[in-house]
């Protein structure tokens, strides 16, 4: 089956990312409170502008996923995201192949 997930690219405003950091942990926070602890969220930075995220929410179904979409809490918190930040391009995706290596420093 494959695995759902969203992945948005966040602009955060001007002297806007202790208030964007902020909320992203809430949002956090939120995911693994909902039954079955089905979120997970990765955000990283761009290493060309320090004002781009891109965040990964990870779901084990689409139904989980439409439950945070329908979380009062989540709804809130993504409402107010989009909110602060100069741009907000969300999409959704499914994973279909995903390769780990080894745990860092362990052995080869």
């Amino acid at each position: 089956m494959e695995r759902p997930c969203t992945m948005t690219r966040w602009r955060v405003r001007p002297d806007g990312e202790a208030e964007f950091l902020d909320a992203v942990r809430e949002l956090a926070e939120v995911l693994m409170r909902l039954p079955g602890r089905p979120g997970e969220l990765t955000l990283v930075r761009s290493a060309d502008d320090p004002t781009v995220f891109h965040s990964i929410g990870w779901f084990h179904s689409q139904g989980e996923l439409e439950a945070m979409r329908q979380d009062p809490d989540a709804r809130r918190l993504l409402d107010h995201l989009v909110a602060i930040c100069a741009e907000c391009r969300p999409t959704a995706h499914h994973v279909v192949h995903t390769t780990a290596g080894p745990p860092a420093g362990a052995p080869a």
